[in-house]
């Protein structure tokens, strides 16, 4: 879902929500594909309770429309061979509480200071997230036929998103961002004991993903005692670690392989679920190769994802930056959409350079690949049609193409010929195209090129000019494969 967190502001208001269209979702998927990944954690799918359009949005009511939305999405991801993470409760609750149980403890009179603790240790907050979890699991898709708990496209579920850390306490010191544990050891272990128990019963050939530690922190031996957890996987961003100064400037991270192997020595499977990629993580790319380099070569880690990939938008151009807070006061020590979002081919935010974003794209594909077993990363994968969406008073305006940077615009002639006058000479970041031929009647079409300068295929014609024949004719279809 879109702008479903991760907290209300000047970017997020409350009740600006939204449904992906099926082509953002495909477009998603299928630089996904060409970047080299084989799972993606879709962290809003099915973690989203509270609002009109979430899964959950009220205590024991589950959306029908919502789950439509999310079985589009799973059966997309099939065509395109890549596997979903889902999970059950993130950091996008739309309240400002920072968390998606935040509502259930809004339903049951808790207190928000009260909520981490409460939710990992009362046994009415305990069966709401069940009932959830429950709820999801067995839901069947009807464009597969299947559960969710029965589809392969499903590799596993998190638990929630950095749990057990009480978001309402806090505090922003010279050496980091400190969030103290909600609960103890023991009662953590409890949790995800009783949980993850819960979820094996019903779902027992998926796997059950927690993220209840900071990249920062190591596990404690009683947590990893958890039988039913599969793996336990963290963050990792300098970004919010001053003290990791030394991660930023060189792309050292002695700590996220020692937790890799203190979880690989206790017999389970470790996962950097999310970290970070951008300048403000690791200064160079050179630092960022490091990083990149290090994790591939370390058999403990067995994936990694970074945050966050961006798509096209329905209509022109890309979706908005999330999370978008201009940066205020600055880049480096903020939580904002600036830093780590991640459009393919480059944009200019306030934090990055589009040719940096793009440089360092780059890099995360051959990185993908890496993991894959790839030495070399492959060629890059034709691009699929644009789609004119309007030739208005002859400016050409479309929706982009998966991994393709640049775009020439076409027009047809009397007969029947095509012209170039707009060659690669316009990006999704250009606003379309203007023709300035005068003509007051004309045929358009818009060809995307891929990263090694390979030629997609055309879009369907458009325009005033365009004969019923040519304006109807079926192209070849679309593909990110």
């Amino acid at each position: 879902m879109k702008n479903y967190g991760p907290a209300p502001s000047t970017s997020i208001p409350v009740g600006s929500y939204s449904y992906p269209t099926q082509y953002e979702v495909d477009d998603a998927l299928a630089t996904a594909h060409e970047m080299g990944a084989t799972v993606i954690r879709a962290q809003t799918l099915g973690d989203t309770v509270g609002c009109p359009l979430c899964i959950e949005p009220a205590q024991g009511v589950f959306n029908d429309a919502a789950f439509a939305h999310m079985d589009m999405v799973v059966a997309e991801a099939r065509k395109y061979g890549i596997k979903l993470i889902g999970e059950f409760d993130g950091d996008a609750g739309g309240t400002g509480a920072g968390e998606s149980y935040n509502w259930y403890c809004t339903w049951r009179n808790i207190s928000n200071s009260s909520c981490a603790a409460a939710f990992l240790t009362d046994p009415n907050l305990i069966d709401d997230y069940k009932q959830h979890m429950q709820a999801i699991l067995t839901h069947v898709n009807p464009l597969t036929g299947l559960a969710y708990k029965d589809d392969p496209t499903f590799l596993g579920w998190v638990d929630g998103n950095n749990l057990n850390l009480d978001l309402s306490a806090i505090t922003f010191t010279p050496s980091g961002v400190v969030v103290p544990p909600a609960v103890s050891d023991a009662q953590m272990t409890a949790w995800l004991n009783n949980v993850s128990t819960y979820f094996k019963s019903i779902s027992n050939k998926q796997l059950f993903i927690d993220i209840s530690q900071n990249g920062a922190a190591s596990p404690a031996s009683s947590v990893l005692s958890a039988s039913n957890v599969d793996i336990f996987a963290s963050e990792w961003y300098p970004h919010w670690t001053p003290s990791a100064a030394n991660a930023k400037v060189t792309g050292n991270t002695p700590q996220v392989h020692t937790i890799a192997a203190q979880v690989a020595d206790a017999g389970k499977v470790y996962a950097m679920i999310e970290y970070g990629w951008d300048q403000t993580d690791y200064q160079t790319t050179a630092a960022l190769q490091t990083f990149l380099d290090s994790v591939a070569s370390d058999s403990n880690i067995a994936g990694d994802n970074f945050w966050a990939l961006v798509s096209h938008a329905s209509g022109q151009g890309w979706l908005p930056i999330p999370a978008n807070e201009g940066c205020q006061p600055n880049c480096e020590s903020t939580e904002d959409g600036n830093w780590w979002a991640l459009y393919y081919t480059g944009i200019t935010t306030l934090s990055n350079t589009a040719a940096d974003m793009a440089q360092r794209a780059q890099m995360l594909r051959k990185h993908g690949y890496a993991m894959n077993g790839f030495s070399v990363a492959p060629s890059h994968e034709f691009v699929g049609s644009p789609a004119i969406t309007s030739t208005d008073g002859g400016h050409v305006e479309f929706e982009g193409a998966a991994g393709s940077p640049t775009y020439s615009v076409q027009m047809q002639q009397a007969n029947g010929s095509w012209t170039t006058p707009c060659q690669n000479c316009t990006s999704d970041a250009g606003g379309g195209w203007v023709d300035t031929t005068g003509q007051s009647k004309s045929c358009y079409r818009v060809v995307g090129v891929n990263l090694d300068g390979v030629p997609g295929t055309p879009s369907t014609p458009a325009g005033s000019g365009c004969s019923t024949s040519v304006a109807n004719r079926q192209q070849q279809p679309t593909s990110g494969t």
